[in-house]
């Protein structure tokens, strides 16, 4: 008979660790509707998860305490959604990944954050600096006084040992999910294609275990047939070596260029290019593949929609317009004045996309068209080159259909270029610019 994956759970003091709805105590019954038959009761759990212990991508104390038990119900054949609770663990991980995408969380980073704060004398100074601001940030007077007192009782207990510790659920729910990755390697095995994917994920995001996690990927893709589980091995691999900052030919790039040559699947062709270019393996071929998804070229987003409509693609949802994005930022380190028509192809895409995506296409389209170099101030539009005009008047065509979508106006704004339709107008001299403003 098979153990209970949560044995134990009740013997945690979950009164004395926190979500982000206060005391963490309905943890446990939250994680037994996992293991609900019924799909409405375990994703209706799965959905309470994302919004407690992972509340718009923060972590708490309540959340490395989880960590354990989810690995439990993933290792559980019995468990449903398991593909969908690996996916949870790369979010608590890391947080939400859409800034992380080009290499991946710096853990390092927030590691030395970490020991340093330890080894601060004034460390409780600091700490209740923290909160203090943390604290005025908080909009409801309900829940801030709820922080308040759980703070002081916090304190007044003595736990946990370490306040630096307990002021970092970030870097604590990080090591937890890395600490129990075999999981992880076994799902690699798993008979579900959309496991197998889900954990190939998972293992992208762990420079400190590249090591351990490279043999398996690569293992995994000697055997996998599914287009969307290898096309998730690729780029888990690639954004590994990239993590590593390490550009070299490697095992891996000649890996990527073997699989290139040979796969008959459209996805998978795209993903090996994609990640080539993710290491700087910027080919005229390589460059090619990766912009179709503007381009349209060889019925590339049909064909990529039906390979994805087979499978799990974790990376930015799998929707090939959200791969477009993908793309832009990995090729956001190129020269506009070397390769024009990547800035023709995106410039192209302009048009069709909106929120995010219009954000990740207009930043990395700046990026490029302007070779890497922001203007001191508001260009003359007369000075920019052809291309760079052109950019411009694909962006007016935002705005002039009231996409007024913030971030979207942030991007703008970095640039020094006017963010609102009618200043757009003005800078690019369009002939109605002065007609709007009667």
């Amino acid at each position: 008979m098979e153990a209970d994956p949560l044995a134990g759970i009740d013997q945690v003091e979950w009164s004395e660790v926190d979500h982000a709805y206060g005391e963490a105590t309905d943890v446990p019954n939250i994680l037994r509707d996992l293991q609900s038959p019924d799909k409405d009761t375990h994703q209706s759990a799965l959905y309470r998860l994302y919004g407690n212990i992972y509340h718009q991508g923060s972590r708490y104390t309540a959340t490395p305490l989880t960590i354990a038990f989810l690995y439990r119900l993933i290792d559980s054949p019995h468990t449903p959604a398991r593909g969908d609770l690996l996916l949870l663990m790369a979010s608590l991980a890391f947080g939400l990944n859409s800034d992380e995408l080009p290499l991946g969380t710096d853990i390092a980073h927030q590691r030395k954050q970490v020991a340093e704060l330890r080894e601060d004398p004034n460390r409780a100074e600091v700490i209740k600096e923290g909160l203090d601001k943390f604290l005025s940030d908080v909009s409801s007077e309900e829940q801030k006084k709820y922080l308040e007192s759980y703070i002081q009782s916090l304190r007044a207990s003595g736990t946990p040992e370490d306040e630096a510790d307990w002021w970092s659920p970030e870097v604590r729910s990080y090591n937890a999910v890395q600490n129990g990755l075999d999981t992880a390697y076994r799902c690699l095995k798993d008979d579900s294609a959309e496991v197998r994917a889900s954990a190939a994920y998972l293992l992208a995001w762990f420079p400190d275990k590249s090591r351990d996690n490279e043999p398996h990927l690569m293992e995994m893709l000697e055997r996998e047939k599914t287009p969307t589980a290898q096309a998730t091995a690729i780029i888990s691999l690639a954004t590994l070596q990239a993590m590593k900052k390490d550009f070299s030919e490697t095992r891996i790039t000649r890996r990527l260029r073997g699989i290139r040559s040979q796969s008959s699947s459209c996805l998978v062709t795209w993903a090996s290019s994609f990640s080539l270019v993710k290491l700087r393996v910027n080919t005229e071929e390589q460059l090619s593949e990766v912009m179709k998804v503007f381009t349209g070229e060889d019925q590339y987003p049909e064909r990529l929609e039906e390979e994805l409509e087979e499978g799990n693609f974790p990376f930015l949802d799998g929707r090939s317009r959200v791969l477009g994005s993908l793309a832009a930022r990995e090729l956001q380190h190129l020269k506009g004045s070397k390769h024009p028509e990547i800035v023709k192809a995106i410039t192209s895409a302009i048009s069709s996309n909106r929120g995010l995506d219009l954000v990740t296409l207009s930043s990395a389209l700046l990026n490029i068209a302007f070779d890497g170099v922001k203007p001191d101030s508001e260009p003359d539009f007369d000075d920019l080159n052809d291309l760079q005009q052109e950019v411009m008047r694909a962006l007016n065509t935002r705005l002039e259909k009231r996409v007024q979508y913030g971030n979207f106006r942030m991007v703008l704004q970095s640039w020094n270029l006017p963010s609102l339709a009618e200043d757009f107008q003005v800078f690019i001299k369009h002939p109605d610019a002065f007609q709007s403003r009667l």
